[in-house]
């Protein structure tokens, strides 16, 4: 089983699982009732919730199509997505644009992605030496090709972090949901994430966005899920990303439904800006590689 296949393509899905509030602090439950109705609360933190992939993706270079959430009360809910006639059995989306990479293979024993590491970048390898042919095109190609060889941008180190960095911002963009649930709640991502990792309570089927982010950072030299964690949790926390999220989360929990379009309400002009070379890469990663200075241009799925 792909990775894509099994969790929606590179889509958020917001779990039916009820919450439980304690002193003003977010807790799953994990127990489904017969009958449970969305509750207003559970659908506030929904758009939290959501509100937080949306901002992360979008800050590290993924186009945003849309977020929906199902109105408070009922007790099932379907929508039509861009990529698949209908979806159910969730309470909220947030669609971006795609990653697909077949060097993840599905642990069903284990509940993990396996990552074949040196698969993925041996593709990259190849691509970079298509890239760099000069063999049966024209002189203006060639000549264009020798150029970007001779600068340095065209390198198959430069190469290889480029399509880290998009790997490592879509794993920064699966952890942002229950980081945001833990700020909301008062905790550290450490401890949200703890706390939300249900693969010792139940299957996950591979659609946990907790499982997901760390079988991309499989792909990734050593330490890149601690640095994903790290660089997401701060990015949240600071005030005008936080802000940018209350303002989604706002605009989302009015409307239930928001597109990168004009519309109620435009997502282009909520969320936070696109910045280059987002995430950065932890300090071992950026010993043993060229790093980028420039993220790979996201082509809209």
């Amino acid at each position: 089983m792909d990775l894509f296949k099994s969790a929606f393509g590179y889509r958020f899905l917001g779990t039916v699982d009820e919450f439980t509030y304690t002193n003003d602090k977010l807790r799953p439950t994990w127990q489904r009732r017969r009958g449970y109705r969305l509750t207003a609360e559970h659908r506030h933190q929904l758009c939290v919730h959501l509100a937080a992939h949306a901002a992360i993706s979008n800050l590290g270079g993924a186009f945003v199509y849309m977020l929906a959430v199902a109105p408070a009360g009922v007790r099932s809910w379907t929508i039509s997505e861009r990529k698949a006639r209908e979806i159910g059995k969730m309470w909220g989306i947030c669609s971006t644009s795609d990653f697909f990479c077949r060097h993840l293979q599905w642990d069903e024993d284990r509940q993990i992605y396996v990552a074949d590491r040196r698969g993925w970048e041996h593709e990259i390898e190849r691509m970079h030496e298509c890239l760099t042919r000069t063999d049966g095109g024209s002189d203006l190609a060639a000549e264009m090709v020798a150029e970007c060889v001779a600068n340095g941008t065209l390198t198959k180190e430069r190469c290889i972090a480029d399509h880290r960095n998009v790997v490592r911002a879509q794993a920064c963009g699966y952890l942002a949901g229950h980081i945001a649930d833990g700020i909301t709640a008062g905790l550290t991502a450490d401890d949200a994430l703890r706390l939300y990792d249900r693969r010792d309570t139940q299957y996950v089927g591979g659609a946990s966005d907790i499982v997901i982010a760390e079988g991309l950072a499989g792909l990734l030299p050593p330490g890149e899920y601690e640095n994903a964690v790290r660089v997401t949790e701060e990015v949240l926390r600071r005030p005008a990303v936080w802000e940018s999220v209350s303002q989604v989360a706002e605009a989302l929990e009015k409307f239930g439904l928001l597109e990168n379009d004009e519309c109620e309400a435009d997502l282009r002009e909520l969320l936070p800006r696109a910045v280059g070379n987002w995430p950065p890469a932890p300090v071992q990663s950026i010993e043993t590689s060229c790093t980028a200075t420039s993220a790979v241009r996201r082509r809209r799925a």
